[in-house]
């Protein structure tokens, strides 16, 4: 995620930051006026890979800990392949979808880009 976000930092044109001192706004000011704006469309997509990936973390939790640390996806795996009941599984993987793509759609309201900003 911070190399995305560095490199949309390289992206930035000059240009608007002298326009703003032009206008008299101080560097604080350019800053915060200039910057956010335009790391939205990145920030939205580093987070949203962010909220993807943050539910991937089943292959590290059981490589390290076995199945002594539980997390979402390891009930999942639980309930598939140790316990053999397909359909809890399948709820688990639902309720997983679900939450992943709440906190997407809260990212894109949160992060709103109009539809000219986006490259």
């Amino acid at each position: 995620m911070m190399v995305i976000l560095v490199a949309s930092l390289g992206l930035i044109p000059k240009e608007y930051g002298e326009a703003a001192e032009v206008f008299g706004a101080t560097r604080w000011q350019r800053f915060i006026k200039v910057t956010p704006p335009m790391l939205k469309p990145t920030l939205q997509t580093a987070l949203i890979l962010r909220v993807i990936l943050a539910f991937e973390v089943f292959a590290v939790v059981m490589a390290l800990g076995g199945t002594q640390m539980p997390v979402l996806m390891s009930e999942t795996f639980n309930w598939q392949f140790v316990l053999q009941d397909r359909g809890v599984a399948a709820a688990h993987a639902m309720v997983i979808l679900a939450v992943s793509v709440l906190f997407t759609l809260v990212i894109l309201r949160a992060l709103r880009v109009p539809k000219g900003a986006r490259t």
